[in-house]
């Protein structure tokens, strides 16, 4: 059987190929030739091509937006970089599914995954990525840098990288491999004998390499000097720190902390200890007191500025704009410029009801003011900013998905693609309900939106407030963190009640990061890591079914979309049954 480890040969192919495509029309040096030493070469002061290969690291980070099916291994997929794949990772989570029957998001919906049909390329991404700064790391100190900082942030930024895709791996898979600093070439006999190491030495090693670099990258810039930052979105301390975060909390979760299967030391922690909890509350308190970062009092700033105070840790592209993504994301009704809008994505009635009311009462609640005959009345303005739900605004008429309407006319002739729920998602969209047209954003295309934020302010608020919440309960510091995001989003009043217990305060917590970071790639992780996608996930998910009455009223009505497959095995993902048939010593996780 051929050896064909992604992580080892991979990397070279499109290092070489970034690096190529960087050079001007006419080479110095035929394609062919290009090796290590071209790459690090001892005679270049200027040390481009090997920054340039630290730049390709930086394209490695995952995209946003058409996570899972656009390049990556689905088998169901026969055309990866088919537009009707373009979906958000919240179609695999309780928030939305897709609207189009022949969307291959359904095959994961219905299916799930396995070692043969696996959700993503993760696996060979990230491990491709991890070699790469190894090769850098090895090879670096050959160039004769005339610029002493690049001597030393790159090297920094190299292994910054190297622990934030550690990071991608383990909260897939649990515990891998660690290479260290090796290098391995592809028949190496050693490489097909890896075996996985704990998940607590991936988190130990990835928090300690973090740590060594924090203090040797460049300086963080100022929000004046981020607009023109040449290297904004490179590795930087607060960075760092936002990743050391995520790692903690993703180790303190209960997925992990302790694990269900304790015998399997890659699995998680064989006991659960409050302290992984004060450990992540720390890490997220860190960045807070840099005071670098702050809520944008606009959400809409977060989809037009490039640089914002929010925006922490983000995968960059050329800041290219467009309106391609509203005519994604907009009823099909609407057709700006004679172009039809095309509606990919369906909230869920679930999601929809997370949203409480402006007076900060879920609807729920009996005194909240809820009104089932009129639903989206006097609700979080969030929701309205998330989603396309039956009389919003937009482009200067009522949105219609009502039986019938515009927006949902059951005629395949009219609308290829149709809400599945009653509702379209809005999220990313500008702020256009009296626009004539869409407003130009950045570009929401081919997966990418750049820059797709990973991190922001708000995630790092509710990270500490959900950390220390579960560390030492619901003291004041952690109403604090809540409130600043209730407050931006024009909750009214936005405190919430005094004397909140542990689990009142742990329930708010969770639905805040749901509606606050819809669609920002958060809940599909979070439902796993708090180890309740089972529940919420693995069962029936619902829509409305919105009548147009005699009198011009609506009536709404639940109706049942799906109910998604998931198993126990699918919190942890499998891994690729290439890699485990190559490497016998390459545990499977439980279940696959």
């Amino acid at each position: 059987m051929k050896k064909n480890y992604a992580w080892c040969c991979l990397i070279l192919i499109t290092c070489f190929v970034a690096v190529s495509s960087c050079k001007k029309a006419f080479e110095d040096k035929p394609l062919e030739l290009l090796t290590i030493d071209y790459i690090f070469d001892e005679n270049d002061p200027t040390g481009d091509q090997a920054f340039k290969w630290v730049t390709n690291i930086y394209s490695k980070i995952p995209t946003g937006y058409n996570r899972m099916l656009g390049g990556s291994s689905w088998a169901f997929n026969s055309n990866p970089r088919s537009n009707i794949s373009l979906v958000p990772l919240e179609c695999f989570s309780d928030d939305a599914v897709p609207s189009g029957d022949g969307n291959d998001g359904w095959n994961i919906i219905r299916g799930g995954y396995s070692p043969i049909a696996t959700f993503d390329d993760t696996w060979g991404n990230c491990y491709s990525a991890i070699r790469a700064a190894n090769i850098f790391l090895q090879n670096y100190q050959r160039v004769p840098w005339a610029d002493s900082s690049r001597k030393v942030w790159l090297p920094n930024e190299a292994r910054a990288l190297r622990a934030f895709f550690y990071y991608e791996l383990i909260r897939r898979y649990g515990g891998v491999p660690l290479l260290g600093d090796k290098i391995y070439d592809s028949n190496d006999r050693e490489l097909l004998n890896l075996k996985r190491n704990s998940f607590e030495e991936c988190v130990n090693y990835i928090v300690s390499e973090l740590d060594r670099v924090k203090d040797s990258l460049r300086p963080d810039a100022s929000l004046a000097g981020r607009a023109t930052d040449a290297d904004y979105g490179k590795m930087r301390k607060s960075i760092v720190l936002a990743i050391k975060a995520k790692v903690l909390l993703l180790a303190a979760s209960p997925l992990f902390n302790p694990s269900s299967t304790p015998q399997k030391t890659f699995t998680g922690y064989a006991a659960y200890s409050a302290e992984r909890w004060g450990a992540a509350a720390d890490a997220a308190k860190a960045l807070i007191d840099l005071g670098l970062y702050d809520l944008e009092a606009n959400r809409y700033t977060l989809v037009l500025a490039r640089a914002n105070k929010e925006h922490i840790f983000f995968r960059m592209s050329d800041p290219r704009t467009d309106n391609v993504y509203a005519y994604y994301m907009s009823p099909p009704g609407f057709k700006p410029g004679n172009r039809n809008s095309e509606g990919r994505v369906s909230p869920t009635q679930e999601f929809v009801d997370a949203f409480p009311m402006k007076n900060g009462k879920p609807i729920t609640d009996p005194t909240s003011g809820y009104n089932p005959a009129n639903p989206y009345a006097g609700r979080d303005p969030r929701l309205e900013q998330t989603v396309f739900y039956n009389g919003a605004k937009w482009l200067q008429r009522p949105v219609e998905t009502f039986e019938g309407g515009k927006d949902k006319p059951n005629d395949a002739t009219l609308a290829a693609v149709q809400t599945k729920t009653g509702y379209y998602a809005k999220k990313f969209c500008a702020n256009d309900s009296s626009s004539a047209n869409f407003t130009v954003t950045f570009i929401r295309d081919g997966g990418f939106i750049p820059p797709w934020c990973l991190i922001r302010y708000a995630d790092i608020l509710l990270m500490y407030a959900e950390a220390k919440n579960e560390f030492s309960g619901p003291e004041a510091t952690v109403y604090a963190a809540v409130e600043k995001i209730r407050q931006r989003a024009g909750l009214s009043p936005y405190t919430l009640p005094p004397g909140l217990t542990r689990e009142q305060m742990r329930e708010i917590v969770r639905n805040e990061r749901r509606i606050e970071l819809a669609f920002e790639e958060q809940r599909f992780w979070d439902i796993r890591r708090w180890k309740i996608a089972k529940s919420v996930y693995g069962t029936a998910l619902h829509g409305v079914t919105v009548t147009k009455n005699a009198n011009n009223t609506f009536s709404y009505a639940p109706k049942e979309v799906t109910t998604p497959y998931f198993t126990d095995a699918m919190y942890l993902f499998p891994i690729a049954i290439k890699e485990t048939q190559v490497n016998p010593g390459l545990e499977q996780n439980p279940g696959y």
